[in-house]
């Protein structure tokens, strides 16, 4: 810096007449101005030193120099007065003041190299304990790569190299290392209650992998403010760490992978030996020995989200994230794994007691839309559907569970209601639909093809409107509301429907068939 280079001895005699402010400025070199058009000479950084022969006589010259040279960044002007130049202008001097711009004179017995040498020295000097001190973090964090070092290690390092606290973060503002000690906590707090009192200055640095944040680096400027060296040194930090979240994401998604395919394999009821499952499970620190119910929660992308598979993968991942660690608030070792666009979860019923309820089934479903609720308060763009196996006390027969679960989805996309959480015991009827035979499709076609030929020929919306019409219990006002259509189109319609149908909505025996007929439409879809 320039007020480095101003302490020296051999600087002894040089004043500062103008912007003491700007003495902070770092000094790259060393330059003479002896011709007019120095703008196209000088370059950042510069010292420039000169007698003023050049503008000695051109007042607005020496005006318009000062600008100049702190337009190009330059570290300061020294003008040695009394052989070309008598006296600075005051003006030249309020301008330096104004823009913080350091303006000196040094006596007239120095040359030119008594104050170049000196400050070549020093730059040549300083450069050489810079390019010490690069190597010396490089050598550390070198260490830290190669001994596999972890991210409390980073920090530790980070905090010796920069000579300040260092805490290091992950994307959701978990501390993943901090090298804050109490007293500096305290210290911290302490300015932050006082408003008054300067706040600590804290440089953030990103943590980024394949153009995502993985979280930042803080760096709490307590002791002194950070060097390039610092901030360099930091920059690497951010780079070890991010290779150290990778890996444990790698790892992440092996485990899950692996823990995935085992909850499949013992689903689908590949597995029946009850020793070997439970001896698998506690492997994976699974619990399977215990009464158990499968839940999937089945998320519906709505038509205004953007059909893009990165985009959709990432919901998916981000939902079964929420689920985890929404169900690890009963049971720490979640068992839960993915299908497509479903998470699964085997769910330990006993454990579900103590927060819902103390029978089985009213527990399950209450956890079922305590987990949609606040799966849609964070995600708009989705809709879930929540299907409930029974509770089994053998894990030999979990798959039966899964099986019904399955059958609850595909039922429950078949029906009619706001309610998306639906427990197997509570289907009723509807547990028919799984043993029709072709003769439900034929009672579909019976029913149904007349509207079904009508829409397909004219690309008409006969079906939709008359899905609407039992969606909302015969509301031809809601109708017209949720398909944007006017109350006439939507009783027009209702006419062409009847017509069509040759049946009467009048007549319960009728509307039982429509019914009927749709809700199988729609589970045949569904399956």
């Amino acid at each position: 810096m320039l007020k480095d280079i101003l302490s020296l001895q051999e600087m002894k005699d040089v004043k500062v007449i103008a912007g003491e402010k700007g003495l902070n400025r770092v000094v790259k070199n060393v330059n003479i101005m002896e011709v007019p058009d120095i703008g196209d000479w000088i370059k950042e950084g510069e010292l420039l030193l000169t007698t003023g022969f050049a503008i000695k006589d051109d007042l607005n010259a020496q005006q318009k120099l000062i600008p100049l040279l702190n337009s190009k960044n330059l570290a300061g002007l020294a003008i040695k007065p009394k052989r070309y130049i008598n006296d600075i202008n005051k003006t030249i001097i309020d301008i330096a003041n104004a823009l913080d711009f350091p303006l000196m004179e040094f006596p007239f017995y120095m040359s030119y190299s008594d104050l170049i040498l000196p400050i070549l020295n020093t730059i040549i000097n300083h450069q050489a304990m810079v390019l010490n001190k690069i190597e010396y973090a490089h050598n550390k964090i070198m260490d830290i790569l190669v001994n596999n070092g972890d991210i409390p290690q980073i920090a530790e390092t980070m905090r010796k190299l920069v000579g300040n606290p260092v805490i290091i973060k992950d994307i959701c503002g978990n501390i993943l290392a901090s090298t804050l000690n109490e007293e500096e906590n305290k210290e911290i707090n302490r300015r932050e209650t006082a408003q008054e009192e300067e706040s600590i200055k804290i440089t953030k640095l990103p943590i980024i992998a394949q153009n995502e944040i993985l979280g930042h680096i803080y760096c709490y400027e307590m002791y002194h403010g950070l060097t390039k060296v610092d901030l360099m040194s930091l920059h690497r930090a951010a780079a070890l760490v991010t290779l150290e979240l990778v890996n444990r994401e790698k790892i992440k998604v092996i485990a899950k992978r692996y823990k995935n395919e085992f909850l499949m394999e013992l689903l689908n009821g590949n597995m029946v030996d009850e020793q070997y499952i439970i001896k698998r499970g506690l492997q994976l620190e699974w619990d399977l020995n215990q009464e158990m119910s499968v839940m999937l929660i089945d998320i519906n992308f709505l038509k205004k989200y953007p059909n893009e598979t990165s985009q959709i993968e990432s919901i998916i991942n981000k939902v079964y994230s929420m689920v985890q660690t929404i169900v690890e608030g009963f049971n720490k070792n979640p068992i839960i794994g993915t299908l497509g666009s479903t998470i699964i979860l085997l769910i330990p019923v006993k454990k579900v007691y103590l927060f819902f309820s103390d029978i089985s089934s009213n527990a399950l479903i209450k956890l079922g839309h305590y987990i949609k609720k606040l799966l849609l308060q964070q995600l708009s763009q989705i809709e879930i559907n929540i299907g409930i196996g029974k509770t089994y006390s053998s894990c030999a027969d979990f798959s039966k569970s899964y099986e019904e679960a399955k059958k609850s989805l595909q039922i429950l996309k078949a029906m009619y209601c706001d309610n998306k959480v639906i427990y197997y015991e509570n289907l009723g009827m509807y547990k028919l639909f799984h043993n029709l035979s072709h003769e439900g499709i034929n009672f579909v076609k019976e029913i149904l093809f007349p509207i079904m030929e009508y829409d397909e020929k004219r690309e008409g919306n006969l079906m939709e409107t008359l899905e609407a019409y039992f969606k909302y219990n015969g509301n031809i006002k809601l109708v017209a509301q949720q398909l944007y259509i006017h109350y006439n189109t939507a009783i027009y319609r209702m006419e062409q429907i009847q017509k069509l149908l040759k049946l009467d909505f009048n007549n319960p025996d009728d509307r039982l068939n429509i019914e009927m007929a749709l809700k199988l439409k729609n589970f045949i879809s569904a399956k």
